[in-house]
């Protein structure tokens, strides 16, 4: 369904890209620091490096190892811009799919519907979606919130995301549980609304929680 992705998984292409990325950001970093950056042991590092080297990608400069800077090649700035434009091809087809998929949960549960006042929690990437799939099938978006401290008082969408606390002045009809992961902590917190007749719907769950 969602065909093949080689730049979104764990794996020597995505490494070598953010390898790449990294050294041509800072030439002096650290193998130790690159391992921290790309999620491995400063061990693989030097053997990705090593190999890169071997392939004409990179080249090492520096009388010591404190000293070592690491440089692209031209052969090496082609290879990244290369690894980089498949990425973000990747990165598209993948927000297609997540957008078509979002849709047809929420076009599944309120297609009987209209114009309902949906207030979104989570203000996060799939959030961003989830507004955009609302607006798209008739329904408004009365407020977006997020019990994240430090997304509150942002925008999303033009929305300003609010406290969780605001959800009642803004007198939802469904709040639509984005936040992926928290779903079932979220939707007990917010058992006091659904007693007051707003419906709780979580798209971790496919379903209204």
């Amino acid at each position: 369904m969602f065909g093949k992705f080689d730049l979104l998984l764990p794996g020597r292409l995505i490494r070598e890209l953010l390898l790449m990325v990294e050294v041509e950001h800072d030439p002096s970093i650290s193998q130790s620091r690159l391992g921290t950056k790309i999620g491995l042991v400063p061990s693989m590092v030097n053997g990705y490096i090593r190999r890169m080297s071997e392939q004409g990608y990179l080249v090492k400069a520096g009388a010591s190892h404190r000293r070592t800077t690491y440089h692209l090649t031209e052969r090496g700035r082609v290879y990244c811009a290369e690894l980089m434009k498949r990425y973000s091809i990747e990165t598209v087809r993948l927000y297609k799919y997540a957008k078509q998929e979002i849709r047809r949960r929420v076009a599944g549960n309120f297609n009987s519907h209209r114009s309902l006042r949906i207030a979104l929690y989570g203000a996060a990437e799939t959030g961003e979606l989830a507004y955009q799939v609302c607006l798209e099938l008739g329904h408004q978006v009365v407020g977006v919130v997020d019990r994240d401290t430090s997304r509150q008082g942002q925008h999303m969408q033009g929305c300003r995301v609010s406290d969780p606390a605001e959800l009642i002045g803004m007198q939802p009809e469904v709040v639509f549980i984005t936040s992926m992961g928290h779903a079932s902590e979220i939707a007990a917190q917010l058992e006091p609304l659904r007693e007051s007749g707003v419906r709780i719907f979580s798209l971790d769950h496919c379903r209204e929680a």
